[in-house]
């Protein structure tokens, strides 16, 4: 037994546009992240310091991590998108041709 699944394309892109976006700032947080981390490991003197730097680019690299996977998910969902409408394209080109090609005789 099959389900019908119903999508609505436009949104669905929306979502990636906005997921998109999202990767960019995380990717620009994350190198804000490993940046501050320098400052904090030679700011702060001692095991403070490292403690601080350690934590900085541990956060900037889950940042980085997190911006390429949001990023590879928009990417994923306009493929998608983009294949279901070429695909609900060509179905429709089939269907009209069919309905206005003459019957042979």
């Amino acid at each position: 037994m099959s389900a019908t699944i119903a999508a609505e394309f436009d949104a669905i892109d929306a979502l990636a546009a906005e997921l998109a976006g999202l990767a960019a700032e995380l990717s620009a947080e994350a190198r804000l992240c490993r940046s501050t981390a320098v400052s904090l490991g030679t700011a702060v003197s001692g095991g403070a310091g490292e403690s601080a730097g350690a934590a900085g680019s541990g956060w900037g690299a889950a940042l980085e991590l997190l911006g390429q996977q949001t990023g590879a998910l928009a990417a994923t969902l306009s493929a998608a998108v983009d294949s279901y409408r070429a695909a609900d394209a060509a179905l429709a080109d089939r269907v009209l041709a069919r309905r206005y090609t003459p019957a042979a005789r």
